[in-house]
Parts: C-alpha cells; structure tokens; sequence
C-alpha cells in the first residue's frame, strides 16, 4: 500500500506541473487545448453557435430551496406551464411560469405556499439588472445578487455553456471517473463574468460533463448563499432533440440546488419536460423598463425600530422583521434573517436602542433560509443562537461550521473565533420550553405542534408585556380588517397558544405590521372551530 501511495502521488504531481511547464515554456497549456477541442466538438454536434436566442415551453414541478419541513428534500409545485426566452447576444433572459399545487404534499414552506389556484411569475434580468412583476403587472428591482444569478443561469444550459466556454480565456479539460458506474465523463471549467462589480461576488465558476458524442449532459455551477456558503446548483441534461437548422435541443432537464455532503438526501429543485423551442426568436430580447433602471439598486439595508414596550423594539424597514429586547445586562434579538448585511444593519440600529450592552442571545424561529440566512452574523457578533433541537446537527455541522465562502464573505468567515480558544457559546437547544430571564424580563420560547410548515418552529413570549411573536404563521391586518384567507398555519397557532394558555395582548409578525389579540380570536377563532384537528399547517 506504501508504495502505491507514492505512485499515485508522483502520477498527480507530474500532471499538476504539466500546465505551469508549459507556460513558462511558452507552449500552449494542454488542458486549455483540450477543453476547446471538446467544446469545438459539442459545438458541432448541437449546432450552439448558430444560436443568438430561443423560447421553450415546458412543464414540469419546482422545488422552493431553504425551505423544507425538515431536513430532507425540497417542497414542490407543479408548473401548469413555464415559458424560458434566452437572448445569448444581449445576455438577457425572461421565465414565465404558473405554479399549482397538484398533489404535492403541502409540507414546508416558501412564499405563497401551498399554493391556492394558481400563482404566476414572471422574472427578468438583462446583464447585472434584475427585474420582477409585482401581482399589478409593474416591474420592481430585484437584489444584485439575484441578478448574478439569473445571469449565470443563462451559461447553464448546453447551448450557452458551449457559447460561454468557448469565448472564455480560461476553459481547460480534464476527466472525471465515476467508480459507481465504471464510467469517464470529459470535462470542461471556466469561469465567467456575470456583472461588473468586484471581485469575487460577479466571477462564476461553471463545469460541463460530455459524454463520448460529445453531448452535454451535466452543468455544475456555484451560487452565493447565506446559509450554506458557496452552494451548488446541478444541472442534468438529456433527450436531445433536433429543433431545425442543424441545431440539438435537451428537451428533459432535472436540477439540484443545494446538496451537501452533510445534508442527507438530495435536493430536487426543477423537472421540466419540453414541448417547443423555437430558435433565433426575434422577440427573446428583453430590455430593462426605466422604471427598473432609474430605481435603486435594493438592499436589505433598510431599519426602522417601533417601540412595542418599554425596552423591547421592534426592528422592521424590510421584508423581515426582528424583535430586541433589554435586558439587565444584556439583549436578545428574537430573528436574524435574510443576510449578513441584514443582520450588519440590525445590530448596529440594536446598539444605538441599547448602548454599551451587547447581544448575548439570538433567537432563531424555524430552519427556513430566509429566517436563518442572518444568524452568522450574530454568531460574529458574540451571540449564541437558541434554536429547536431538531436544528442542532444541521445548525452546527453545515449553518455554523467553515464552508466555502468564494462568492459571498460574511463577518464570520472573515473574523472567525479560535476552536480551541474562549470564543462563544454558538449554540442552544431545546425541545419544548426554554426561558430566558434575569429576574426581571423574561421570554418564554415554544415549540409549535402540530404544523406542516415547519417540524422545529417555535413562538416567544413575553408574559409581562403581553406580546406573541411568531414567524410565518399569521400577519395581522389593519386594525379591525379581515383576512381574505385565513391559512392554516395561522389555524395552528390559535390552537397552540390554548394549548399553552398564554395572555396574549398583541402579536408581533416577522413579516408585517403588529395587530391585537381581539383581531386574531376574531378573525381566526371562527376558522379553528370548524377546521379538523389534524397537523395540516402550510
């Protein structure tokens, strides 16, 4: 065994030191050679170069990613229909769909979900802008790094990865064994740009594997998340098609986002099966309305701090809100969402409420991304993060420990605590009641029965003031309105805080405005008392 060691050793030393030798020798580099060779090749066989844009109308199902019950695999629609148009000439793109719930199973989470009748979408970006349609039709900005994205999905499919790599200086080959099936693929890396701005967050990494007809059949690409770092997006190509004019098209498409060594299971995101494509559409371009381009780039920046009592804030200004409460010696943020620089703005706006005081507890609702995407950065901060203890494993194997981190720093990848050192207590569980108390303030934390939404979400309560918080379970309207639906999650809620008989004033959201407790028994009461007792949240 020693000595196959040291073979194996040689053999990948001598091939690392192929390309710099070449280099300096002035040759060209053998591995770039190849990769264009096999991109020259792929090109023939699908004909991508004779493509400056094209529609494909499909159906299929969706995943919402960061947004299970627990951990596993993603909650899903159904697309009724999805409309993808592709300008490669003026890197723009548009995707039309309609989501339906189907027979899905109406476990987990994500906006809007599970759905009723039907939700349509309609989602744009033209080089490093990136725009929506609001359910009025107007278009709204989207974040920059929304924009990178949509942009670098645009390299993912076959016709553009080939366009892509052969205009890329860097496309090298190599080849990839799989021993499972006693197969070799060839493949292809580049990187490529997907905005103007610095680096590292607008340089992509992409990879292509080819089969020996030199077809394309897997794209892996990398985008920024807050949560799991530098997260990884499949791509899986096949049924290629002859659409006319010398050109192939994969008319079956199934993707991953997400999977992790750490994470059991995969994480199926998209399945669409093409009905029609057309080539070199004349209306595939898409340009950006003023409207879009005359508005602020967005950011999650925004704060605007509400007293609810005294020495408890809310901290809202945003899709997200989160709660501050003083303590004796310290706060307690009840949700740290969405982002590092989301989480940068509450704390500076926590520190200028309660000085010299530092944030000694973070409280983390459930295990959804966009609820979980800011704890880094209390963590950074010095904060241990109380969670549910189904949360633990994930939280401290992938959410908390160093990942990959190229596309998107955050304050703890930059300025992480010593292993062996004092650094921070990161994380708390528990598993159906935890309080935290000085003796004087208090908040009780809850486990919620009972819910599909999520299996670890919990409530706080604070009994002195009255005051509920929960996240994804019921917005309050204006005083004294009504909801147009009331859903079940809000169902879940009513029949936990009997359960628990908790004296609740107001009920503060993380998304929305606070409302009263008269509200909620009047508007929710009624649809809990004729609802089956079953865990039916959504």
């Amino acid at each position: 065994m020693r000595t196959r060691h040291k073979i194996g050793l040689l053999l990948l030393t001598s091939t690392a030191m192929i390309a710099p030798a070449a280099a300096q020798q002035g040759q060209p580099n053998p591995n770039q050679v190849a990769g264009k060779a096999i991109l020259q090749a792929a090109d023939a066989a699908i004909g991508a170069s004779k493509v400056h844009s094209y529609v494909a109308s499909s159906t299929g199902w969706r995943g919402y990613p960061g947004q299970q019950f627990a951990q596993g695999d993603l909650p899903r629609t159904d697309l009724k229909s999805n409309v993808s148009s592709i300008d490669f000439d003026g890197k723009s793109a548009k995707t039309e769909y309609v989501r339906v719930q189907g027979n899905n199973i109406p476990r987990g989470g994500g906006a809007g979900f599970p759905v009723q009748g039907e939700q349509q979408f309609a989602e744009f970006v033209n080089s490093d802008i990136a725009w929506n349609l609001n359910p009025q039709g107007q278009p709204v900005r989207q974040l920059a790094t929304e924009a990178g994205d949509r942009q670098l999905a645009i390299w993912t499919n076959p016709i553009g990865f080939i366009k892509a790599g052969l205009a890329a200086p860097n496309a090298a080959a190599t080849d990839h064994y799989y021993g499972r099936t006693n197969r070799t693929v060839k493949v292809v890396a580049y990187s490529v740009k997907v905005c103007d701005g610095p680096q590292p967050q607008c340089t992509r990494r992409l990879t292509g594997e080819f089969n020996n007809d030199n077809m394309l059949e897997r794209v892996i690409a990398w985008v920024p998340d807050p949560v799991l770092g530098d997260k990884m997006v499949e791509y899986r190509w096949s049924d290629y098609r002859d659409v006319g004019n010398g050109v192939k098209y994969p008319f079956r498409l199934h993707a991953h986002m997400g999977d992790h060594p750490l994470i059991p299971g995969g994480h199926n995101y998209l399945d669409l099966r093409t009905q029609d494509v057309k080539i070199n559409a004349a209306d595939a371009a898409q340009a950006v309305p003023d409207a879009v381009r005359n508005a602020p780039v967005p950011t999650q920046t925004n704060v605007v701090s509400t007293q609810l009592a005294p020495g408890t804030y809310l901290v809202a200004g945003g899709s997200h809100n989160s709660v501050a409460v003083e303590f004796k010696d310290f706060v307690t943020v009840i949700e740290g969402p969405l982002s590092n620089q989301r989480t940068n703005a509450v704390v500076a706006e926590v520190h200028k409420l309660f000085p010299n005081k530092p944030i000694r507890y973070l409280v983390n609702t459930h295990n959804h991304f966009d609820h979980l995407g800011g704890v880094r950065g209390f963590v950074a901060e010095g904060a241990t993060v109380i969670t549910d203890d189904r949360n633990r494993n994930f939280y401290q194997q992938v959410v908390l420990a160093p990942q990959q981190r190229t596309l998107q720093f955050d304050r703890l990848s930059q300025r992480p605590f010593a292993p062996t050192g004092p650094g921070t207590l990161e994380l708390q569980t528990f598993t159906d009641h935890y309080t935290i108390s000085d003796g004087n303030q208090i908040i009780e934390l809850y486990h919620v029965d009972g819910l599909n939404h999520s299996d670890n979400m919990l409530i706080a309560y604070l009994p002195k003031e009255k005051i509920v918080v929960n996240a994804d379970l019921y917005g309050p309207p204006p005083a004294g309105g009504n909801l147009a639906n009331v859903s079940n999650n809000a169902v879940v809620l009513y029949r936990n805080l009997k359960r628990l008989k908790l004296d609740v004033s107001t009920h503060v959201p993380i998304h929305g405005n606070p409302g009263s407790n008269a509200d909620f028994e009047r508007i929710v009461g009624p649809v809990a008392a004729r609802t089956p007792q079953q865990g039916d949240g959504g």
